[in-house]
């Protein structure tokens, strides 16, 4: 745990005005935690278990194996707003590859996190961080306590929920949306689903007193196709940080789904200072 609290010394400094915050970076990639439709779902629903609205909900997400998509960053926090690029890189079960740019392509920060080890790359420092992947390293580093399975989740932009024992209820209902939450032994998770599409259009994570750590909302979703399957993919996600006023949007340019043979790689100059976990 000392080096963690090293690395969080180390990512709270100061930036110059044309570098995106370190806080929102990590904030970022908490999402990472990580993009139902782009208008708001009616106010009348039929009610249905919550079994089958999962189900639906996973058979769209279950479509992705591999995805890769690129698009515009932008960030406003009190301390620094800015643009800047993403890309992500996702093979599902196990691996989760991010690159964050800032102006004119300046490369700022990657992270490459498999579900055994993470390597986590700052650019601008030139310092490497790697460690074996649990949820203590990953909230060390995403300032969020999450599993691996809820981040590759989140970046892939679809859900695969468990079943539980309150799966014949009926789903409630809030603002034409069907909600389910989730808990775990750090919080809940509340997900508002799109009651036409199947679609997550927020995900909110709570805490144990039931303050929102983090919510994401996903719009923008397109109907996309692979492997003559069709499924719904969301190109606009914005993240909140309510509680340090912090936000991030991210706008997909380009994406594509199941590329074989996708590459995952992080160069680390031999110059690089190591920090292992």
């Amino acid at each position: 745990m000392c080096s963690a609290k090293i690395l969080l010394t180390d990512l709270e400094r100061k930036q110059t005005k044309i570098k995106p915050s370190k806080n929102i970076i990590i904030f970022f990639l908490t999402a990472v935690i990580f993009s139902a439709c782009s208008g708001s779902a009616g106010n009348d629903i039929e009610k249905k278990p919550v079994k089958e609205i999962k189900e639906r909900v996973n058979n769209n997400s279950s479509v992705i194996e591999t995805m890769e998509a690129s698009g515009n960053l932008a960030f406003d926090s009190p301390e620094q707003s800015g643009q800047g690029w993403i890309e992500v890189r996702i093979k599902k079960p196990d691996t989760v590859y991010v690159k964050i740019e800032g102006p004119f392509g300046i490369s700022i920060a990657q992270a490459l996190i498999t579900r055994s080890n993470f390597t986590y790359y700052n650019v601008q420092e030139n310092k490497a961080i790697m460690g074996p992947t649990n949820d203590i390293n990953i909230g060390a580093i995403l300032r969020i306590k999450v599993s691996f399975d809820e981040l590759i989740n989140g970046f892939s932009g679809g859900f695969l929920l468990e079943s539980n024992s309150n799966d014949s209820n009926y789903a409630e209902e809030e603002n034409g949306f069907y909600t389910l939450t989730q808990r775990d032994k750090y919080g809940s998770m509340k997900y508002y689903i799109n009651p036409s599409l199947y679609t997550v259009n927020k995900y909110n994570k709570l805490d144990k007193e039931n303050k929102s750590i983090v919510e994401v909302n996903y719009t923008n979703y397109f109907e996309e196709e692979t492997s003559g399957k069709r499924f719904y993919f969301p190109s606009n996600i914005k993240i909140l940080n309510p509680s340090k006023n912090q936000s991030v949007w991210v706008d997909y340019q380009n994406k594509s789904f199941n590329v074989p043979d996708l590459k995952f790689s992080i160069k680390i100059p031999k110059s690089a200072k190591i920090v292992k976990w």
